[in-house]
Order: structure tokens, then C-alpha cells, then sequence
């Protein structure tokens, strides 16, 4: 349990320092870690995945409160895009939750790994952005409520998906991860709202559970992202930082979780 305790508190400390720095939720890092959690501690493995992906919001909640607070603090946040997207983020997050606990849970894992795949594949490849007076934003409403729901069914945080839409869209890096930012809270805080009220009444899972959201779990991944979150807000506005390796890093990191989840339903 002690072992447990002290991945929960690194991955943690790992996910708030990337959501501060690049506006990458974390999930791909708490979602696998929780299910080998919950899979040690005799949840099956059906339950365990649903509880995952309705746990994983819950864990950046605050650190994409303090992420959020930081980034408009610095000026990155781009409240006229966080406006229009914000209400069609939470209608879709909020159907995915309801939508993700009837899926099968392999679907749902490969899911994960897909969107993990692409997301890692484009950011590794060459990218050229526009100026901001040319920036393309067209059907940005619908275009959330599908980021929306994919996010919250395969419990990724959306803010990478967002990231690389604006940023291909024409808006600046780090405008793209501030109010990507203010996305992430909109679908942390809906999607645990959701996997509560859709594991409401669930005999079976696990002690300390609300609905799919697993509270100790929970509380392991989120204080420590809380205080590396602003860390990383912090950094990523310093001058001189290597945004272009940073962003070839976590592209790596995408790729080899989403082969380590794929390879994991094959076996």
C-alpha cells in the first residue's frame, strides 16, 4: 500500500508540473496508474477501468483550478475563446460520462490509446502556425462538444486536444495552452459530476467510492498537482524555455502510453 501511496503522490507531482507547463491534463498518467491501482486492491477489471477514467478528472480538478489561476494571472488566457467553447465543453462532457459506463471496456481502452496515439503522432510532426490576425475559428462550437465527449469518455482532460486545435488553428502556443487551461477545468469539474451521478447506486464498487469516483486515489494524484501546477505555469512563461523539446517530450510520452495500453488489451 505504502508502494501504491508513493506512485499515487509522484504521478501526481509529474501531472501537475506538465498541466502547468503545457496544458496537458495528465490523465494519460493518472488513468493507467489508477487502474493498476484498483486492479491491485481486487476491483475487477470492467469496474476498475470505468473508475479510472470517472477518477481521473476529479485529480486535476484543482490543479487546473490553480493552472487556470495562473495563466490568466500571466495574461496567456484567452477569455473570448474560453466563452464560446466553455458551454459546448460541458454539454458533451457531461453526455460522455453518462454515455462511457454502458461502453464495453475494451472499447473504451483503446479509446484511450487511439487518442493518445494521434495526439503524440502530431505534436512529433513539423507544425506551422499562423500569424494571430489570420487565425481560422470557424464551427468552434461544435467542434467542443466532440472534444467534449471524447474527452470525458476516454477520461482524457481534453486540454491536449484543445492545445493542438487552437495552436493549428492560428492561435499562439501559449495562448493555446491558458485557455486550454480554462477548458480543462470546465471538463474536470463536469465529468466528475457525471461519473458521480452515473456510478450512483453501484453495489459493487470499491470502499470510500462516490459513484466511479475513487476519493483516496483522488486525493494521492491531486495535492501534489496542486503545487507543482503553478510551477509550471511559472515556466513556461520564463524566457528561454525549450517549448519544442518540451512538446517532443510529451508527444514520446503520449506514444508509449498509448502502445503500453494497447499492448496491455492484446495480452
Amino acid at each position: 500500500m505504502l508502494v501504491l501511496v508513493v506512485m499515487c503522490v509522484c504521478g501526481g507531482s509529474l501531472i501537475g508540473l506538465l498541466n502547468g507547463m503545457l496544458g496537458v491534463g495528465g490523465s494519460f498518467i493518472a488513468i493507467p496508474l489508477l487502474d493498476e491501482v484498483l486492479l491491485r486492491l481486487g476491483v475487477s477489471p470492467s469496474a476498475a477501468h470505468v473508475m479510472a477514467v470517472g477518477t481521473a478528472p476529479a485529480t486535476i480538478l484543482f490543479t487546473c483550478i490553480s493552472s487556470f489561476l495562473a495563466h490568466r494571472a500571466l495574461g496567456s488566457m484567452r477569455g473570448d475563446l474560453l466563452r464560446r467553447m466553455g458551454p459546448f465543453i460541458l454539454v458533451g462532457s457531461l453526455a460522455g460520462a453518462f454515455l462511457a459506463p454502458h461502453m464495453p471496456t475494451l472499447f473504451l481502452k483503446l479509446l484511450f490509446a487511439a487518442v493518445l496515439m494521434l495526439m503524440g503522432v502530431h505534436l512529433l510532426l513539423p507544425q506551422k502556425t499562423q500569424e494571430k490576425s489570420s487565425e481560422k475559428l470557424a464551427f468552434l462550437e461544435p467542434v467542443s462538444f466532440f472534444f467534449g465527449m471524447l474527452a470525458s469518455m476516454s477520461g482524457l482532460a481534453g486540454t491536449l486536444i484543445c492545445v493542438t486545435y487552437l495552436y493549428w488553428r492560428g492561435v499562439s502556443w501559449r495562448q493555446a495552452v491558458g485557455t486550454s487551461s480554462g477548458i480543462g477545468l470546465v471538463i474536470a469539474v463536469t465529468s466528475t459530476l457525471g461519473y458521480i451521478g452515473s456510478g450512483w447506486g453501484e453495489n459493487s464498487l470499491p470502499a470510500w467510492s462516490l459513484g466511479y469516483l475513487y476519493l483516496p486515489g483522488a486525493l494521492c494524484l491531486l495535492v501534489p498537482g496542486m503545487l507543482m501546477a503553478r510551477l509550471g505555469a511559472v515556466l513556461v512563461n520564463a524566457k528561454n524555455m525549450p517549448l519544442a523539446a518540451m512538446k517532443k517530450g510529451v508527444a514520446v510520452m503520449n506514444i508509449g502510453m498509448a502502445i503500453h495500453v494497447a499492448s496491455s488489451v492484446w495480452s
